[in-house]
């Protein structure tokens, strides 16, 4: 029988604490915005922006400053997940008081809300969410990057003297 890897059990550990740590924080950027969204009754669009920026920091913490490709890649798709469920939620809260109102219901989770949402996607989303989702994208994407070490300054060369011309008749 052969001995458990210790190096590749320690990366699958920290990619699944990165992973949680990058949900837990896609999921509390996503009920934050769309609670601004149900209190304010406006999108404050750079909040995905900032979706992107917890996300990407939660997985270097949750990686313990682990970075590369595939921590890069969790806090992109988590932060996407972020934005989704703020925009869900805000559209469902919204949804919700106004609808009240008339006394009907809304529920949070239900197939008919999600299809609901879904239906009404060019309502939801406009041109200026792709500028914020870029951006939260960029953000999570690059936060997890390897961290480039600057590269030591060249010390200047010593240019070669100019020969000098052969004297004449010599």
């Amino acid at each position: 029988m052969e001995a458990p890897n210790p190096v590749r059990e320690s990366h699958s550990n920290t990619v699944l604490t990165a992973l949680g740590a990058g949900l837990v924080a896609a999921v509390v950027g996503g009920v934050i915005w769309g609670l601004i969204v149900r209190w304010t009754e406006y999108e404050v669009g750079f909040v995905a922006w900032g979706i992107g920026f917890i996300v990407g920091t939660a997985v270097v913490f949750g990686a313990r400053n682990l970075r590369g490709l595939p921590y890069q890649l969790i806090a992109v798709i988590l932060a996407l997940l972020g934005i989704a469920i703020g925009k869900y939620l805000g559209f469902v809260w919204v949804g919700q008081d106004e609808l009240g109102k008339l006394g009907i219901e809304l529920p949070v989770f239900s197939r008919d809300t999600f299809d609901l949402w879904w239906d009404a996607r060019r309502d939801v989303w406009s041109w200026w969410d792709l500028l914020w989702v870029g951006l939260a994208v960029v953000t999570a994407f690059r936060i997890p990057q390897h961290e480039h070490e600057p590269e030591p300054a060249l010390e200047p060369q010593e240019q070669p003297k100019p020969q000098e011309p052969p004297a004449p008749g010599g």
